[in-house]
């Protein structure tokens, strides 16, 4: 097989578990719908975050940080650069951070006890 050819395949198929999981994020997010969020304040745009977060590790961890908005854009550039979580898009990526920015502060407005 040439060169091009197999860097084509593979981009094929990258493109292709990419575009899997990225619908398998916003099915959970519909699925997630439901209301079962976990400890995560119910408030618009739980449910993206939650389906994004929670993928990839609890959703408590989440909760019990208390981080600026600049700390919380900050965190998503490390995970995608040191963890190898995939970019997320926009609009996806602002209604995050609103709601992390706002419900998980410094203030820490909704802790888990």
């Amino acid at each position: 097989m040439q060169s091009g050819h197999r860097i084509a395949v593979f981009a094929a198929v990258f493109a292709g578990m990419v575009s899997g999981l990225v619908s398998g994020v916003l099915s959970g997010a519909r699925e997630a719908a439901a209301g079962d969020y976990g400890v995560l304040h119910e408030a618009e745009g739980v449910d993206l975050t939650y389906a994004y977060c929670a993928g990839c590790h609890s959703e408590r961890l989440v909760a019990q940080q208390g981080l600026s908005r600049e700390r919380w854009e900050e965190l998503l550039v490390w995970m995608v650069e040191e963890q190898g979580m995939v970019e997320i898009e926009e609009p996806d990526r602002t209604i995050i951070l609103d709601y992390l920015a706002e419900h998980y502060n410094t203030d820490r407005p909704h802790f888990p006890r």
